[in-house]
Formats: C-alpha cells, structure tokens, sequence
C-alpha cells in the first residue's frame, strides 16, 4: 500500500514536471496614461464600481494645500482597472462620487455618472458620460441635492418607454423638484 502511494505520487510529480516544461507565456502590452503625483499635494481615492471594475480618483489633498487661495482651477483624474477605458479628467471638483451605470445606448460601452465633490455645499452637477471613441463625452449634466438625497446616483437613471431619463434635482418656492430629463445619444 505504501509503495502505491509512492509510485502514484512519483507519477505526479513526473506529469507535473512535463505539463511545466511545455508551458507558454506570453507578453501582453496594455498602454494607458501615466500620471505623476506629488503625494503631500494629492491623494487617490479608490471606488469599487462593480465586481470587476474599480475607480481610482486623484484628487488634490485641499487641506494641506498652502496655494488653495491662489489656485484658480481644481480638477481630478478618474484612472480605472479596465485597462481598455481611457482616464476621465473633471475640472472644478475636489473628489467624485462615481456610478457605473449599464450600456444605455447598446454600443457595448459603458455609462458613468459622476458627481464631483466641492467645499461645502449639498448641491453638486450630476453628469453623465459615455465612452464614445475611446475618450468619456459629456452627455447630460444637470443638479442633485445629495445631503438629503433620496436618489442616489444608483437611482438616478430611470427607463421608461424604452428611454432613459436622468433625474436632476431643483428648488422652486422651498420645494425640491425631481425634473425627468431625456438622455438622447
């Protein structure tokens, strides 16, 4: 019984040894951006978009920024796992709040909604983007009231009618509104 165990591990060993020798490997070349930061004025903020996608923000790091009077423009870098997804570049936001959201025009590219992140206030643009020959375009921008906000990015597309709606927020007379706008691609 023992010899058995012997001349059947001795086998294995043998067919792993053979299965290794005849092994493949092969260089896969992914080109993306690169970006340089400076790690006292930057951080990155990491957002899990889906089970396989994920979102790296870089974003000033504003409270140790001594220049945050003198800067006219702040803007991050959205970088993703995908390396087939080109980086996203946001002005006037400090952060985002990043959603992906399903193919909306049925062209096999993915959908985004970005709310960007600033000083201090509970409005903000809702915006979405859709890759469009490898680079994000803008197509519908609108606001959300997001302190308070009963709609999440996650529920701020609806479909209806076989068409999609982002939903954007107002105030009229101390009342909010939930405005329907039509995403035409």
């Amino acid at each position: 019984m023992m010899q058995m165990k012997r001349y059947c591990f001795l086998l294995l060993l043998v067919g792993v040894m053979f299965a290794c020798r005849n092994g493949e490997t092969k260089e896969v070349e992914v080109s993306t951006k690169t970006f340089r930061m400076d790690a006292d004025t930057t951080l990155v903020d990491t957002l899990l978009l889906s089970e396989k996608d994920t979102a790296f923000v870089i974003k000033p790091k504003v409270a140790q920024d001594p220049t945050l009077q003198e800067k006219k423009v702040f803007e991050i870098n959205v970088l993703f796992s995908n390396k087939k997804w080109p980086a996203l570049n946001f002005k006037q936001a400090i952060g985002a709040d990043i959603y992906l959201v399903k193919d909306l025009d049925g062209d096999n590219q993915p959908e985004l909604l970005l709310r960007p992140e600033w000083f201090s206030s509970c409005w903000a643009s809702i915006n979405l983007f859709s890759m469009k020959d490898n680079t994000w375009k803008m197509l519908k921008k609108g606001s959300m009231y997001f302190c308070a906000d009963e709609y999440p990015l996650a529920k701020r597309i609806e479909e209806k009618n076989n068409k999609y709606y982002l939903l954007t927020d107002s105030l009229a007379d101390d009342q909010f509104i939930i405005n329907k706008n039509e995403i035409k691609f």
